[in-house]
């Protein structure tokens, strides 16, 4: 039995009077079977331990999955559920073997796809509103470490706040350090935190975890180029500038194009220019339309040195509007940025903030603290 199983069965043992806590008897080995029958696989060894301990039940964070028949908050249940908004049968050997349902409305799962060996199956996260998918934990052991961990937490019962969150995703990356979206959680929460410079050396960590969170590269280039960090530029931009399917553009949350007009805001900095122009052409490769090809290949002249660097497009409308006072202009954008209607895509894109760069650090905007 691994460490952290060992706990969490050990936790829930010695707290049945925890708010939320509900036991309940062991699962017996025809209620195992069935699940096995129906997936023509064995379960998780750690799975089969904690269920013939404590077969389902409410937990703090919700809902652990019962072996046996198809009733409510069942594995079984959730499992044709979860194949039928998937698209697939539940006999399909590759389905997500589902075990507990989140009280935000996720469904955590065993990906089968990992290979045949069930010991081996990561821990993925599935929302059916949004259809998102994402590894959460390397293991299952991982879970129960990290489950006893927060459930143990001095804040746990406490309301939610930044540092809550910030705290959470700490714990989660030092238990599981190759795990894309524990580092993803740190630097949303330090970027929140206005602490920009650490939210990006995040951002990278995670990016470089394999499977990684595909916009963590996008995020961590825009607060590199705001940040001036032109190493930390060329590493996000060298990894989201690789070829990719569109679909996996979706992934990232941006395109081509926009890649390549941020990649631009510090291009003039990056030396050798040929390791900008390399990924400029790869970004061309990849624009889906003639416009697009067309920004990207201005951008390519001015570096050259043919012709000035063309202005951004913006990616919204105009939040703040130039003011004649440069300091007051630099204040409503960091007030706006405050409340959330100027971003950093804003920052970098929007045309007509682009003069106020070259006078202002905008990345002071950046160290602006906001909670959630």
């Amino acid at each position: 039995m691994h460490k952290g199983v060992h706990q969490f069965i050990t936790w829930i043992r010695d707290n049945p009077e925890f708010p939320d806590v509900e036991m309940a008897d062991a699962a017996s080995s025809s209620a195992l079977s069935s699940i096995e029958d129906r997936i023509h696989a064995p379960l998780p060894e750690d799975l089969g331990i904690v269920l013939q301990r404590h077969n389902g039940g409410a937990l703090p964070s919700g809902t652990l999955l019962s072996a046996g028949d198809e009733g409510e908050n069942s594995i079984l249940r959730e499992l044709i559920d979860l194949a039928a908004r998937l698209g697939c049968s539940p006999h399909d050997p590759e389905v997500l073997l589902p075990f507990f349902r989140n009280d935000d409305g996720g469904v955590l799962a065993f990906d089968r796809t990992a290979g045949p060996v069930a010991d081996t199956w990561p821990v993925v996260d599935y929302y059916a509103d949004s259809g998102d998918l994402r590894l959460v934990h390397r293991t299952f052991d991982g879970w129960c470490r990290l489950s006893v961990a927060e459930w143990t937490a001095p804040d746990f019962d406490e309301a939610f706040t930044l540092t809550k969150y910030l705290e959470s995703g700490q714990r989660h990356v030092r238990m599981e350090p190759d795990v894309s979206v524990a580092h993803a959680t740190v630097a949303h929460a330090l970027r929140r935190a206005g602490r920009p410079q650490e939210a990006l050396n995040n951002y990278l960590q995670g990016a470089r975890c394999l499977p990684s969170q595909p916009w963590s590269d996008w995020e961590a280039l825009k607060l590199a180029v705001l940040l001036g960090d032109t190493k930390s530029a060329l590493e996000a931009g060298g990894r989201i500038s690789s070829r990719a399917p569109q679909s996996r553009w979706a992934e990232r949350e941006t395109t081509p194009e926009l890649v390549a007009q941020v990649l631009g805001g510090i291009a003039d900095k990056i030396v050798p220019k040929e390791a900008v122009l390399r990924l400029l052409d790869q970004l061309a490769d990849q624009a889906t339309s003639d416009e697009a090809r067309a920004v990207i290949s201005g951008l390519r002249r001015a570096l050259n040195g043919g012709d000035p660097l063309p202005p951004p497009n913006p990616v919204r409308e105009l939040a703040v509007a130039p003011l004649p006072d440069a300091d007051a202009f630099f204040e409503a954008l960091r007030q706006a940025y405050f409340e959330g209607r100027v971003r950093d895509d804003d920052l970098l894109l929007e045309p007509q903030y682009q003069a106020l760069r070259k006078t202002h650090d905008f990345a002071q905007i950046l160290r602006t603290p906001r909670e959630f």
